[in-house]
């Protein structure tokens, strides 16, 4: 990718950031549909509810940032610790008041590390993401709107990033969990588990399409394997309270895969 392509990669985050600045006068979740104590305070007090506006601008922009080697994970974590604080604060307008403050506080923190990340690491190694890779990401929004459906929420799959095939440089795993497309509810995922991309730098990038769920990247001594919990058709003796897990690792020449029953 091309420092110029780098530059408007980049500039993509810092937009979202300016834009998630400037607090809106309503909630970030529809009124209308409030049926928590919490909620129903958040919509009927307006300083809440900008509290709650600004909050909803900076995860949307946060969100969109790609973390590698798992962070996204840690992003969901922060997210459901804090609808669990709010749920406790019930409708005390003070205790939803510090926990919104705090909440927008720590966020941007983690925005602005999120940014010098990129930006340090553009600077080091050419660019977030090779160009396949982000164009595999793309793809996944028009797989959704090729059904007939509209992304909603999140645009940009989970992304982890280790080196699977042993060449020194990062290969890519994408992740399509957290995306929703309204319209098309099978878009991404459905019983046999969700769309995951593995990208080798070895193969050029070219993505290699696996289904399973919660990709996991298990670093030992020796090598980085990827873990995924598959469809249990790929273990046929698996009791109903066990779950099958692949393994993908490398054998010298591709990624080759293993499948194993755990406890779910």
């Amino acid at each position: 990718m091309s420092g110029g392509a780098i530059c408007a990669w980049l500039a993509v985050p810092a937009v979202l950031l300016s834009l998630a600045a400037a607090p809106a006068s309503a909630a970030s979740f529809d009124c209308a549909r409030a049926r928590l104590s919490d909620e129903k305070a958040v919509c009927a007090d307006p300083t809440l509810s900008a509290l709650d506006s600004e909050m909803g601008g900076l995860w949307f922009a946060y969100e969109r940032i790609p973390l590698l080697m798992g962070g996204s994970a840690d992003r969901r974590d922060e997210a459901h610790a804090f609808l669990s604080e709010r749920g406790r604060c019930a409708g005390d307008i003070a205790c939803l008041t510090r926990a919104y403050q705090t909440r927008i506080t720590a966020l941007r923190k983690n925005l602005g590390g999120a940014l010098d990340a990129l930006t340090r690491q553009a600077n080091s190694d050419g660019a977030p993401a090779p160009q396949p890779v982000i164009d595999q990401a793309s793809a996944y929004l028009q797989q959704c709107r090729s059904l007939g459906g509209t992304p909603k929420g999140s645009q940009w799959p989970f992304m982890m990033s280790a080196d699977l095939d042993r060449d020194g440089q990062p290969d890519y795993v994408l992740n399509t969990q957290n995306l929703s497309c309204e319209g098309a509810a099978t878009a991404y995922c459905a019983n046999d588990g969700c769309d995951v991309a593995v990208s080798l730098s070895t193969a050029g990038y070219r993505p290699e399409g696996l289904r399973g769920s919660d990709p996991v990247l298990a670093q030992s001594a020796k090598t980085t394997a990827l873990e995924l919990w598959v469809d249990r058709f790929q273990c046929p003796d698996a009791a109903p309270e066990a779950a099958c897990w692949g393994t993908w690792k490398w054998d010298g020449g591709k990624l080759k895969a293993s499948y194993a029953v755990r406890a779910r």
